[in-house]
């Protein structure tokens, strides 16, 4: 489902036991969970030893000459990589962000929640 907006009973239902309701969420929406953040494939070290090496090679070519400074330029660097890192992480290993994920767990207990309210909610927990 696209971006829609939920009922503010669904809402408030949602962020008080959002964690609860993942935890019983379908099994396979939770393994896609568990397993998105996880370093399980060649893309994942691949991606995670960039900011590193980043960091590493800026650090040794010393184009700034205070060295506080240039560590700290390293850092950022290092951070920024991380960002980028994780940004492009799902299109190198084919895991969905888990923000997408999320999504479609709410999606699944809205669907829940439109059959039989609330009450339908309560007694999966």
């Amino acid at each position: 489902m696209s971006k829609q907006k939920y009922p503010i009973e669904f809402e408030s239902y949602w962020k008080a036991h959002e964690a609860e309701l993942i935890q019983v969420a379908p099994r396979a929406l939770r393994e896609e969970r568990n397993n998105s953040s996880k370093m399980n494939t060649a893309g994942d070290w691949m991606l995670y030893i960039i900011p590193f090496i980043v960091m590493v090679g800026f650090l040794n070519t010393k184009l700034i000459s205070n060295e506080m400074f240039n560590f700290i330029v390293s850092i950022v660097l290092g951070v920024l990589c991380f960002g980028i890192v994780t940004y492009i992480k799902p299109y190198i290993t084919n895991k969905r962000n888990i923000v997408d994920i999320d999504k479609d767990i709410e999606d699944y207990f809205f669907s829940i929640y439109q059959k039989e309210g609330v009450d339908g909610l309560k007694k999966l927990l």
